[in-house]
């Protein structure tokens, strides 16, 4: 006979287990070509896969819930019909490149099984009964993970750098001590022992607003402790995501304290909330001009405008093309010249190096690379802007409209080179469907929370409720931004959780919960 109390209870601790060692399965090691290579992927992916499986075995065991399986079941039809017709849309493909630009059945299956082990969490937060202590506890827990964990390698300076392999040459206090006369800026910024920073800038984003909130309510010492941490951290990781993202934070949480009070919400402003607000401000003050975020701003904007006249006395010969002639020895012979062409004048031209001879090879569609090279230098130089230009094109190439249903696969786009706009990369790479089926669960939950606290507005509103809307909202747009975030599992699994709780608390009815300032 199965015992129901100690399989709850277990899938209970479980769930919280997987949702804390997030930072720790990100650590960059685990993602070295070392590693991967011994086994094919990350062991990060395989410890998520084998955890999700046993969360779910543990729910299928104990929930009883029939609407609950009758949802769960309509939305896995609807992704195995779409996963169908996405692999048949996929197979008949056409591109220029020999290789199919790497498409692979085997890899489309296991990105889709990837997109939806948050969507497996969601759906076991909503159906487990977390307790606000351990809710809060489990975000305080993350990020002092994190935060430590900058803070600490960026001091004793055996840091990773933000962006690269190195380890950083200056901790926080050569920021001050002529610094960036000695070093790149690139060799100051520090994300820890983690894998990507732009992802570590947007989960901190999330998470910040939320201890934001938790504060507000409970302010104990090493909450504030917390905050301060994660803001520092935030600092030195040297992007704008997380730079701007701890000021926005910040700026919303006192609105939010403005609003409360105008609500008459029952929240005591006094000498705690004030200081930890003061503090923030003044960690922020006193690094904002010091950190490596401005700075890279710096050089890059002194870069570009260096480009630009530079282009003003440098001309790259421009390719004619005065014949007309379709014979077809003549149409090779026209490719042959556009290929030399492209060859000697693209690093003159400053386009990325692994774009025109890895990503989307310039010997296979040279018309295209040729028609880049005409462009102003502004947009020559602009990464994202080539992302989305090969995209289209090889799209175009195919010249098929159920890939805007179906997308031309996730491999494909690796290929390529993954698009660093969230949703529209998705949009390409799995079509609308796709980001309904994948990425429209957090939109509808995200928003359906903050709409829900809206209409009840007096019933529903606290700092926490809000500012965990905002958190979520704000992720999703800091995607569309920065990009790789939305299929990236350390983010997603957290998210995740924050929304299956959030949504449990705000649209299922739980008698414990009627307490207005009572969460989670």
């Amino acid at each position: 006979m199965i015992n129901k109390s100690l399989i709850n209870k277990m899938k209970y601790y479980l769930l919280i287990l997987f949702v804390v060692i997030q930072p720790i399965l990100d650590i960059h090691y685990l993602y070295t070509e070392k590693v991967v290579n011994a086994i094919g992927f990350s062991p990060s992916t395989i410890i998520r896969i084998i955890i999700i499986g046993v969360l779910g075995i543990l729910t299928i065991l104990t929930l009883r819930d029939k609407k609950a399986w009758i949802l769960i079941g309509i939305y896995l039809a609807l992704i195995g019909i779409y996963t169908t017709f996405h692999i048949l849309n996929a197979r008949d493909f056409y591109t220029l490149v020999p290789n199919d630009l790497g498409y692979s059945v085997i890899g489309e299956l296991f990105y889709i099984i990837r997109m939806l082990i948050p969507m497996a969490v969601i759906f076991i937060t909503m159906t487990t009964d977390i307790s606000k202590k351990d809710y809060e506890k489990a975000i305080k827990i993350i990020l002092l993970l994190i935060s430590l964990s900058i803070i600490t390698s960026n001091i004793f300076k055996f840091s990773l750098t933000s962006y690269g392999k190195d380890i950083i040459s200056g901790n926080i206090f050569d920021w001050f001590n002529n610094g960036y006369s000695k070093y790149n800026y690139l060799e100051l910024a520090s994300r820890g022992p983690f894998n990507s920073a732009n992802q570590l800038s947007a989960l901190l984003c999330l998470l910040l607003p939320i201890m934001f909130g938790i504060y507000t309510y409970d302010k104990k010492v090493s909450n504030l402790v917390t905050i301060l941490l994660t803001i520092l951290s935030m600092i030195m990781i040297g992007t704008k995501v997380a730079l701007y993202g701890s000021i926005i934070v910040v700026a919303l949480y006192v609105i939010m304290i403005a609003v409360a009070k105008l609500l008459k919400q029952d929240i005591l402003v006094d000498k705690k909330i004030v200081s930890i607000v003061g503090l923030s401000i003044f960690i922020i003050g006193v690094l904002y001009a010091k950190s490596p975020s401005i700075n890279r701003g710096m050089v890059e904007n002194s870069y570009k405008s260096n480009a630009e006249k530079q282009e003003e006395k440098e001309e790259i010969n421009e390719y004619t093309d005065e014949n007309q002639n379709n014979n077809q020895n003549q149409e090779i012979s026209k490719k042959q010249e556009m290929v030399e062409y492209i060859k000697e004048n693209f690093i003159d031209a400053k386009i990325k190096y692994d774009f025109i001879t890895q990503s989307y090879p310039y010997i296979y569609d040279p018309e295209f690379w040729i028609e880049i090279m005409k462009l102003p230098v502004n947009e020559r130089t602009d990464y994202r802007f080539l992302e989305l230009k090969m995209y289209q094109r090889v799209k175009q190439i195919n010249n098929n409209k159920n890939d805007d249903l179906f997308g031309i696969s996730f491999t494909r786009s690796e290929q390529l080179f993954t698009l660093e706009r969230d949703f529209v990369y998705q949009y390409y790479t799995m079509g609308l469907i796709g980001v309904i089926l994948l990425l429209g669960p957090y939109v509808l939950i995200a928003f359906g929370c903050s709409f829900r606290i809206a209409l009840e507005l007096r019933k529903k509103f606290n700092v926490k409720y809000a500012m965990t809307c905002f958190g979520t909202i704000f992720i999703l747009a800091v995607s569309v931004y920065s990009g790789n975030i939305m299929d990236a599992l350390t983010i997603t699994i957290i998210l995740a959780f924050i929304l299956g709780k959030l949504a449990k608390d705000l649209f299922i009815e739980n008698k414990e919960i009627e307490n207005k300032n009572l969460y989670i």
